[in-house]
């Protein structure tokens, strides 16, 4: 069992999440984000979500850590828009006092490890084959 297989949400800051070791973040247009949320659930995998319900309607899925892609996955991923965030980069959780327009769509549970940025990235990949034109 790898240490990315043991992340917790109880060892991360109440207030942030800081992109890299531990954790990541894919951010996807809402609409285009609920697809890949049907296709994790129906795949028995709960991301926690943060909503930004600002001028801009995202979606962050907190993940494990990144794991290593092939060029085209990276490409496909710029083709559907979904984001990610360089290493280092901070999540503002939605109890932040800087958090913004944010709130939760799915907690994540206490003691659960959140889902294998992989997983999100095939999710999103499933969802843009079905919906074409999103």
């Amino acid at each position: 069992m790898t240490a990315v297989a043991n992340t917790r949400f109880e060892t991360f800051p109440a207030d942030h999440i800081t992109v890299g070791h531990t954790a990541d973040a894919l951010i996807m247009r809402a609409g285009f984000a609920a697809e890949v949320n049907g296709i994790l659930t129906r795949c028995l995998l709960r991301a926690p979500i943060i909503l930004s319900v600002g001028r801009h309607r995202e979606w962050i899925f907190i993940t494990q850590a990144r794991t290593a892609m092939r060029p085209a996955t990276w490409a496909d991923l710029v083709r559907i828009q979904v984001g990610w965030l360089p290493v280092g980069a901070v999540v503002p959780l939605p109890e932040a006092p800087d958090a913004g327009e944010r709130r939760w769509l799915q907690r994540p549970a206490p003691g659960e490890c959140p889902p294998p940025w992989s997983a999100v990235v095939s999710a999103a990949r499933s969802a843009s084959s079905v919906c074409g034109s999103w």
